[in-house]
């Protein structure tokens, strides 16, 4: 980073600045929470500063309001599952289960070696339920422009929350969709589904996904409230 933004550091936003020979200056907050800066070679630092300041507001106004991915669980964090936040419960035994309760979700484990496997496993078990739920449902809502039922591919994806391969009749779901609301996750499968009408991004795309999702924009803005990449 060439210089520092003091109005960033004074709210605790990260952020980086790239300079390249972009077209105009863009800013937007990564999968990561971290603030991108993109900066054009000629534009000036000083007007940099100036462009943040202000713009500042918006910047606060769409700073994501999301948990930190977790490297190491531990007694007492909060995880969030379909996007409710539950108090995360380790209790050590020699039966192993992961069980969700209204406001907590308990780790049965031998050890702390074992938590993340039993909820890792567990997020699994419960994407295959909720995502296949939520895609035949949506199938069913499009069937007139859908030829035959795709199949779910649930994986980790570092960039994208779902993914369409037309020529195969596959669909891919994001793990981490698991954490956020069903709504969003609603929202995730039409997008992807759409896809095989329109294979882009065009009008006809966005007036046919409204459809389905009258609020598609708000919705997809929502998205960046999440981290693409939790755990």
């Amino acid at each position: 980073m060439s210089y520092t933004i003091n109005i960033l550091d004074s709210y605790n936003i990260p952020y980086i600045i790239i300079k390249k020979t972009y077209k105009r200056v863009t800013v937007k907050y990564n999968s990561n929470a971290v603030l991108e800066i993109r900066q054009p070679i000629n534009f000036p630092d000083v007007k940099m500063i100036e462009f943040i300041e202000k713009h500042i507001d918006w910047i606060l106004i769409h700073k994501p309001n999301r948990p930190i991915p977790h490297e190491k669980y531990k007694n007492g964090d909060t995880y969030l599952f379909l996007g409710k936040e539950y108090k995360l419960v380790i209790n050590y035994s020699n039966y192993e289960d992961v069980l969700l309760y209204e406001n907590e979700i308990v780790v049965h484990s031998a050890s702390d070696l074992h938590v993340g496997k039993l909820l890792e496993k567990f997020r699994f078990e419960q994407a295959e339920i909720v995502f296949n739920e939520i895609l035949y449902r949506s199938f069913i809502v499009m069937q007139e422009h859908l030829s035959k039922y795709p199949t779910l591919i649930i994986k980790y994806a570092k960039s994208r929350w779902g993914c369409c391969y037309i020529n195969e009749n596959k669909i891919m779901l994001n793990i981490s969709l698991i954490h956020i609301p069903l709504s969003l996750i609603e929202y995730v499968v039409f997008h992807e589904l759409v896809h095989f009408v329109h294979p882009n991004h065009s009008k006809d795309f966005h007036e046919l996904l409204k459809k389905y999702v009258f609020d598609e924009k708000q919705k997809r803005n929502r998205l960046k409230d999440y981290c693409i990449t939790y755990k």
